[in-house]
């Protein structure tokens, strides 16, 4: 089985520039567990220095729902095009069934002082596991938006 879930943000406050500063910073491990208290436990970074290439192990706070740990690895990180794709290495949904589990991150511009975040997760998964598929979900990419769209326009205000 294949799949993806796309979920779309219109950023009203802050240009595309502004949101990929956070998106492709290398802090961006460090900083959301600040901006998301209690949802990420840890975030290590495993290897490689914030760009393509960079593995992370990531491990949920208790009562999240859905995997509790995995290694993540940074597939696409193009500050040209603002785009970010992330795949599941080891773990998480990989101890699910799924072959595949990637989240892309697009930040789109509108126009000097808007913008779009866009995040699409694709998987697949093999048919003796499609019931997985139903806890795909963009609430996780919802949250992280939110969170970062927040530090940013509050990060503006402060200056």
């Amino acid at each position: 089985m294949r799949g993806h879930v796309t979920n779309e943000m219109d950023v009203v406050g802050a240009s595309a520039d502004e949101i990929w500063a956070v998106y492709g910073s290398k802090d961006l491990p460090r900083l959301i567990i600040t901006l998301q208290p209690g949802v990420f436990e840890k975030i290590d970074i495993v290897e490689g220095g914030g760009g393509a290439g960079t593995v992370l192990h990531i491990v949920m706070a208790e009562g999240i729902s859905g995997p509790h740990e995995w290694n993540e690895k940074f597939i696409t990180l193009d500050n040209h095009t603002r785009v970010k794709q992330i795949e599941q290495i080891k773990g998480g949904y990989l101890d699910m069934g799924f072959s595949l589990h990637q989240v892309t991150y697009e930040i789109i511009e509108k126009d000097e002082n808007s913008c779009i975040i866009r995040s699409t997760v694709k998987i697949e998964l093999d048919d003796e596991f499609d019931s997985n598929a139903s806890s795909i979900t963009v609430d996780s990419m919802w949250g992280m938006a939110i969170s970062i769209v927040k530090y940013v326009l509050d990060s503006k205000a402060e200056k």
